[in-house]
């Protein structure tokens, strides 16, 4: 084949001449819409990839946390035994105890003073005044 009869050479030829026929440099009013375009999409990705950050790290940390937080000890412990209130006269069967029971009398023995010591104070779960 010879180089003047060669058809598909005739045609790219001709589609190089019809590409410079039509050939012309973009506006600058053009370039800056392309570029303000992307910038667009660029600032769109990354915000959509702060959020999936964000989402992914708070799925993981409900998961990961305990559900119940730890019960919380009180201040000071109640006492385990409470204060017996003294009574207005001591019975006559016997001395009362600090358990709020009594004890029996020797045979002829008499009642004269029964002694009332103090129990510990009472436990209070309110805070100190200030």
């Amino acid at each position: 084949m010879t180089e003047h009869h060669d058809p598909l050479r005739s045609l790219f030829r001709q589609a190089a001449d019809y590409g410079q026929a039509r050939a012309g440099a973009a506006t600058a009013a053009h370039i800056t819409e392309r570029g303000k375009r992307s910038h667009r999409r660029r600032v769109a990705v990354a915000a959509v990839g702060a959020c999936l950050v964000l989402a992914g790290g708070s799925a993981a940390a409900a998961v990961l946390l305990p559900e119940k937080p730890a019960s919380v000890v009180p201040a000071t412990s109640p006492s385990p035994n409470a204060p017996v209130p003294p009574t207005t006269r001591p019975p006559a069967s016997g001395v009362p105890t600090p358990g709020g029971t009594s004890t029996p009398l020797p045979p002829g023995a008499t009642l004269t003073h029964v002694p009332v010591t103090p129990g510990p104070p009472p436990a209070t779960t309110s805070p100190p005044r200030s």
